[in-house]
């Protein structure tokens, strides 16, 4: 096959360097035989949850926190909890953004592992036993089994 005298076959990883590529084309040109689709979520997937571990207890708390707040729970406080949900007016709108974003990956840590049941740890008789009770008790891992 008869070419062009200025023509020459460079592969297409090398191209970076003819073209005049950035950084972003070499480093891709390095780590794509290493990243595959299934690593690509696999990091995505940690740094939500990374993220969303930082903004559970937060989100919890400015949603179940204010409806579930023991009988003091107004609609003020309801009506406020999307606002409490990007952060207050004196943050500017980019942590508002991020803010957000981070609640929802607090939301998403929810629907991806089970919470910790309590009910174990609660006494049925927290302060004295009554009177003619025997206790008895069994711990098996974490739990106490308490009986009379």
């Amino acid at each position: 096959m008869m070419m062009p005298a200025n023509y020459s076959v460079i592969a297409e990883n090398e191209m970076t360097y003819v073209v005049g590529g950035g950084v972003i084309e070499a480093i891709g040109a390095v780590t794509a035989p290493i990243w595959t689709a299934a690593n690509v979520k696999q990091f995505s997937t940690n740094i939500v949850t990374l993220v969303g571990n930082a903004y559970v207890g937060d989100f919890v708390q400015k949603t179940f926190g204010v409806l579930f707040n023991k009988g003091n729970t107004t609609w003020n406080d309801v009506k406020n909890i999307p606002a409490s949900m990007i952060g207050g007016k004196e943050q500017g709108l980019g942590s508002q953004i991020f803010h957000a974003l981070g609640m929802a990956a607090g939301a998403y840590n929810l629907g991806m592992v089970s919470v910790a049941n309590k009910a174990a740890d609660v006494s049925l008789f927290p302060g004295k036993e009554p009177e003619g009770w025997t206790k008895k008790e069994v711990t098996v891992g974490n739990t106490k089994y308490i009986w009379g």
